[in-house]
């Protein structure tokens, strides 16, 4: 299993870095086609459990949300949800046999992770120096924590962090992602430093290895409550001993937006 799970994540690294590298429309490309693999694993979810999402309204307005998003830079976007929302609550009134909780859930695989997944390109376009500097550090910060949190809980893991949610996470493995987090984004900071020659203080590395290590965690411990609640060990199978793209990005999903608003707040300018 684990050998399988090493196999699938160095894949996964080598297509990432791909993209990285390449940038532009491939980046946002992905962003689209990942934003709807997770909306469908999101409304799979939710199906198995008896609720009837309204996926193809919701998978319309998402690629149109993206639409408008890249070709307008992102100006129109409150605007946008503000309509598409309306027009889903609406959706009721004309459809007696639509439930609400329906139409919620519909809703719910629009922002999570459809608009979520957005920041990445919003991350992109508030770079310093580089596109793709505050995606690395972000992605860093995330995973470090998850490959930290994993190991140190095999090793040393015996308080429960979250029994009711994720029986497998301890207290001990938390805090091995915290500590794994903040060394790599801190070690990652310095070298882009000297990489890019320039001279951000080291203080930002050290807090954005903390809000990853912070938010990487909620974000999956959020996501693992949605598969408890919907019956499911996975939300797919896409990667193999790694399960769905919702398995793999829902940590992602909740550092992403911490960083490009600390970013916003205490890095540019």
């Amino acid at each position: 299993m684990l050998a399988k799970r090493v196999i699938s994540a160095v894949i996964a690294i080598a297509f990432l870095v791909l993209i990285l590298w390449i940038g532009g429309w491939l980046l946002n490309l992905t962003i689209i086609v990942a934003s709807l693999i997770g909306m469908f694993e999101i409304y799979k979810a939710f199906e198995h459990k008896g609720f009837h999402p309204l996926s193809i309204a919701g998978y319309l307005a998402m690629f149109f949300f993206y639409l408008q998003h890249f070709a307008f830079q992102g100006r129109y976007d409150f605007f946008y949800i503000l309509v598409v929302v309306i027009l889903l609550l609406s959706i009721q009134v004309f459809l007696h046999s639509t439930k609400p909780d329906d139409i919620a859930i519909t809703i719910l695989g629009i922002f999570y992770p459809g608009i979520l997944l957005t920041v990445a390109a919003l991350i992109s376009n508030a770079a310093i120096v580089n596109p793709i500097y505050l995606l690395i550090m972000s992605l860093t910060a995330c995973y470090s924590t998850d490959t930290f949190a994993y190991f140190t809980g095999k090793t040393l893991g015996k308080r429960k962090l979250c029994p009711a949610i994720s029986p497998a996470k301890t207290v001990e493995g938390s805090i091995g992602g915290m500590v794994g987090s903040i060394i790599l984004t801190f070690a990652l900071g310095i070298l882009l430093n000297w990489v890019y020659n320039i001279q951000i203080d080291s203080v930002h590395f050290i807090a954005i290895g903390i809000l990853g290590g912070v938010f990487s965690q909620i974000g999956d411990l959020t996501a693992s409550s949605i598969k408890r609640y919907c019956g499911l060990k996975n939300f797919g199978n896409i990667m193999p001993g790694h399960g769905g793209i919702m398995d793999r990005i829902d940590s992602l999903l909740f550092v992403l937006p911490v960083v490009y608003v600390y970013s916003q707040l205490f890095m540019i300018g």
